[in-house]
């Protein structure tokens, strides 16, 4: 099928079943040709031909390409980079000290999807070969990772991708150690991860571009990119992401793409007419661990179905139109979030969301628009040929426009609502280990405290016992946790390092969402305080009925073990034991429910059960 399309200020046609000719996909005009190339892209090339072409280009063209590795993957191969510019700059000091931004793209993520290797590679061939009139790249840092999954990239099959159109071999989606990356931003529990980590606090990109392919939904849109600015506690980022949004929406359907705004999640999966909706993400997910940073980040997903070369020629596309994009705004976008960062060392005492869910998720059915999509006809099954059951068949030679309600309404989760403390957090002793190389990795600032402290002003959180759970599995290997509770005012006593954050950072928002239990990613909800909700000790049976007893009897062995205040109340509790007994069928007849009664009353013989371990406070503790 020959089509025509805007490539160099020309429009061409080119046969897509064969591969895609022009916009640097034509590899007649360059020498070094790529596996996917040379296939007609039925295939994508091995590790190797990534190492290859990396170092190649950077000794070619010593002024304007660097090829390095970031790392090593847990099997231990190298994670290839590439820092390309022309602007004289190649290091993270040197673009620092230009004041031009950096544009992070990152391709294998999930290793199957592999179109963002194959396209970032040849644009970085012919454009280092060639510069394209204006230049982008004289007006900031390209830093490129080709494959962030290599162990994953170099296990390919063609079983590994069933809902995708080619190539004809792919990598597999998770890790050597079965993590999925673009789930670990930040836990950072991989050797991959903590490697991207340390490259984004090198370079500190304004925008990131992840780049990966859809799961197969069969519509006929070839791009979404979805963002999540809500994320931010700063106005100006947010309307600079929309910004963002709008233009390489704009950019791509110049180019002739039909690009979508998010990627849409079918309400039902049998009848796409029923509506989409979008979804809130999180920080594990790159797009929004970037916003956490006060920057910029994208999540680009190529349709699966698209043909290979198309879909490599699209990925090529959104690099582009996102490298002039900075290229023109660039330096005005980077100080709108350098202006964020400033913003973020003010925001003490500030409420914040720290989660959003869209409404659907909150029981409120109501559409916010209504879109046409562009699809095909269905049939859904009732009772599916062959197994049963309610299933859908595309019909794939008759397009077709699905006009449906969109559910675009994203809210705060109340239980996420925060007032962040004035002066901080702060991290027990006994606690820092777990706690600091989660604050080192995410370059968040904090301090040791020298010396013990006694009877310090703090906060800190009432565990209600009930909100306690666990997920029923694990995720990422780990087992997720749920508390609630409400912050309470006390004094503790904190021994020498014991740590300080403060809340006076540019990295206050991913502080907050570290250690604020209600966080959908905070380490508590990771399940790395685990241990301070799991019953350690116990009183025995018989001990228990002895100290009911005793209490009922107001026995003064209650005031030599508890203390007067204790005793003083025990006919109160006397009158208030009777009164239920007497109305409440359901706790007269639970012995458990009467045991607890009086137990309940004493103080506890475990003091750190269910204490959550990070306490809040309102000055800093050091002079």
């Amino acid at each position: 099928m020959w089509t025509q399309r805007f490539c160099n200020g020309k429009f061409v046609s080119m046969l897509l079943v064969l591969a895609l000719n022009g916009c640097g996909l034509a590899h007649a005009q360059t020498t070094s040709v790529l596996e996917a190339e040379a296939s007609k892209f039925r295939r994508t090339g091995s590790y190797a031909e990534v190492e290859q072409l990396c170092q190649t280009l950077a000794k070619n063209h010593p002024n304007s390409a660097r090829c390095f590795h970031i790392g090593h993957s847990a099997e231990g191969r190298p994670i290839w980079a590439m820092a390309v510019s022309r602007s004289g700059a190649l290091t993270p000091a040197q673009a620092k000290h230009l004041g031009i931004p950096v544009v992070l793209a990152i391709g294998g993520t999930h290793a199957g999807e592999i179109d963002g290797k194959d396209a970032g590679l040849m644009l970085l061939r012919d454009w280092l070969k060639s510069p394209p009139a204006n230049d982008p790249l004289k007006h900031q840092v390209f830093l490129f990772v080709p494959v962030f999954n290599v162990d994953g990239h170099e296990r390919p099959s063609p079983y590994n991708r069933p809902n995708q159109n080619g190539p004809s071999l792919q990598g597999e989606r998770v890790t050597a150690q079965r993590i999925n990356l673009n789930r670990d931003w930040m836990l950072g529990q991989s050797p991959e991860m903590n490697a991207m980590l340390q490259l984004v606090t090198q370079w500190d990109p304004l925008l990131t571009l992840d780049l990966h392919v859809t799961d197969g939904v069969r519509f006929r849109h070839d791009v979404s990119l979805s963002m999540s600015p809500m994320f931010s506690a700063d106005e100006p980022l947010t309307e600079m992401s929309e910004h963002v949004l709008s233009e390489l929406m704009q950019r791509l359907s110049v180019k002739g793409h039909r690009p979508l705004d998010f990627t849409p999640v079918l309400l039902d999966f049998e009848n796409p007419r029923s509506g989409i909706m979008r979804d809130a993400d999180a920080p594990r997910f790159s797009h929004v661990y970037a916003v956490l940073r006060n920057r910029i980040g994208v999540l680009v997903e190529d349709h699966a179905w698209s043909p290979y070369a198309q879909r490599v020629q699209t990925s090529m596309d959104v690099l582009i139109a996102a490298l002039e994009l900075m290229a023109k705004d660039g330096r005005q976008l980077l100080m709108v979030a350098l202006n964020a960062d400033a913003h973020a060392e003010k925001m003490q005492t500030e409420t914040v969301a720290l989660d959003w869910q869209n409404m659907l998720e909150a029981g409120i059915d109501i559409p916010t628009g209504e879109v046409d999509l562009l699809g095909y006809e269905y049939t859904t099954h009732l009772e599916a040929p062959i197994v049963g059951g309610r299933h859908i068949t595309y019909h794939l030679n008759q397009p077709a426009v699905w006009h449906m309600p969109v559910y675009g309404g994203i809210q705060p989760v109340n239980d996420a609502i925060v007032t962040l403390p004035q002066g901080g957090y702060l991290i027990p002793a006994g606690w820092a280990s777990v706690v600091v190389p989660y604050l080192q990795k995410h370059q968040v600032a904090y301090q040791t405290l020298p010396h013990a402290i006694q009877g310090a002003e703090v906060q800190a959180l009432q565990v209600n016992p009930e909100s306690i759970s666990f997920d029923a599995r694990t995720f990422q290997g780990r087992l997720r946790t749920n508390i609630s509770g409400e912050w309470v005012a006390k004094r503790a006593n904190l021994l020498q390092g014991s740590i300080y954050v403060p809340i006076r950072q540019a990295r206050a928002l991913m502080a907050a969402h570290l250690l604020e239990p209600m966080s959908p990613d905070s380490l508590s909800r990771w399940g790395l305080f685990n241990t301070a909700y799991e019953v350690t000790d116990h009183i025995s049976n018989h001990r228990q009925l002895q100290i009911a007893q005793w209490m009922y009897r107001e026995d003064r062995r209650i005031r030599e073990r508890y203390g007067d205040s204790l005793h003083q109340k025990l006919p109160a509790l006397r009158k208030e034991y009777q009164t239920r007994m007497d109305r409440d069928d359901r706790f007269r007849e639970d012995p458990e429910q009467r045991i607890d009664f009086w137990i309940s009353q004493i103080p506890y013989h475990d003091p750190t059960f269910n204490q959550y371990p990070i306490l809040r406070t309102g000055r800093s503790p050091l002079p």
